[in-house]
């Protein structure tokens, strides 16, 4: 767990405590389907068999990935949510995607999303088309090309749609339901070391949960159960977002303060890039 969140964080009130059950939260899976990794959340068993989570442990781990949300949020830190479970998961993803704006993948994660740079040129592919598509060019263009074209940009838009606004790396992943998303929590934590990765997982998660920064433990088949849970987390997010604007509200950039210190700076960004060609056509001199 991550330790910079070792502080006090908001108690589970009675009302909280009731939201939380009306929504479902604290229902985990069977004991058919139970994860030991996952024992530390449950606090015990029905007569049917159906393992209860611990509200007491929901709560403090969402208020600390809340916390750490936050954080990242007010850093301007980019922030992408991963659900493509076709149940509950995608379609609360995609609401509270569309309503806050959130960097998401709810279609498929495609392999090498986090490493493959044909990502990122597929990213740029698809706002290539989506302008072609605004500005009227693709309707100017004959009628095959056209079609091949709008098929492109519907397949782009459906796999990496939730992507097109990023700009620069992913700084974290929240993964919802680990289990589903077996490939991409596997590829988020071979980059842990640059990655902050929150998980939103029930009780059959088989990863071990210090894998990951921060772990909620939740009903995770319920439209109920993660709409609580995303709620609660976008308070955070917001309250970030809103620090980060007051950041950049009160804190000119340097361009307006001294714009003469800009053009050195490009001068010198020039001077370093013509380096290699300089050594390059040395070298080749020398030959």
């Amino acid at each position: 767990m991550n330790s910079a969140l070792e502080i006090n964080t908001p108690e589970l009130t009675e009302e909280k405590a009731k939201q939380l059950l009306e929504a479902g939260v604290h229902y985990g899976q069977p004991t058919s389907k139970r994860s030991p990794k996952m024992d530390e959340f449950v606090f015990g068993t029905t007569q049917s068999g159906m393992q209860i989570i611990d509200l007491n442990l929901t709560w403090k781990q969402l208020q600390e990935a809340g916390l750490l949300l936050q954080k990242l949020a007010s850093e301007d830190k980019n922030v992408v949510f991963v659900g493509t479970n076709e149940r509950a998961v995608s379609q609360v993803l995609q609401e509270y995607s569309e309503k806050y704006e959130l960097h998401n993948i709810t279609s498929r994660w495609l392999g090498g999303t986090l490493t493959n740079p044909v990502t990122r040129n597929r990213i740029n592919y698809l706002r290539e088309l989506e302008g072609m598509e605004q500005s009227g060019l693709m309707d100017s263009i004959s009628a095959k090309e056209k079609s091949f074209l709008s098929k492109k940009l519907k397949k782009l838009r459906k796999n990496l749609g939730g992507l097109k606004k990023i700009k620069g790396a992913m700084h974290a992943m929240v993964i919802i339901d680990p289990v589903h998303e077996v490939n991409a929590t596997l590829e988020a934590l071979k980059k842990s070391r640059n990655l902050t990765i929150i998980a939103i997982a029930d009780t059959n998660c088989n990863f071990n949960p210090e894998q990951f920064d921060v772990i909620i433990p939740c009903n995770t088949s319920s439209l109920r159960s993660l709409g609580l849970v995303m709620e609660e987390l976008m308070k955070y997010i917001q309250a970030g977002r809103q620090a980060a604007g007051q950041r950049h509200s009160t804190q000119p950039g340097l361009g307006r303060c001294n714009p003469d210190s800009n053009r050195r700076d490009r001068d010198r960004g020039g001077i370093r890039r013509a380096a290699p060609l300089n050594r390059a056509n040395t070298s080749g001199n020398s030959t």
